[in-house]
């Protein structure tokens, strides 16, 4: 079975200060959206549904981190 996302954890940048916003499968699609927001400025509003059921929009997305099956990042 070919899995279509992958589990990242999302943090955001308070201050100087890291702070996890949650945990969200990310499409291709999502993974874009984020890099165009690192890079320039996305050319439309794209939010992430995080598994609480939270939305984050992109733009407040400092960082992700691939969460993997066998525990390694």
């Amino acid at each position: 079975m070919i899995r279509l996302s992958k589990l990242y954890a999302i943090y955001t940048l308070t201050g100087n200060e890291e702070r996890f916003l949650g945990q969200a499968y990310l499409t291709a699609k999502d993974l874009e959206a984020i890099e165009e927001s690192f890079t320039g400025t996305p050319e439309s509003e794209h939010y992430i549904a995080l598994t609480d059921g939270d939305q984050v929009n992109v733009n407040a997305i400092d960082s992700i981190e691939e969460i993997t099956d066998d525990g390694e990042e």
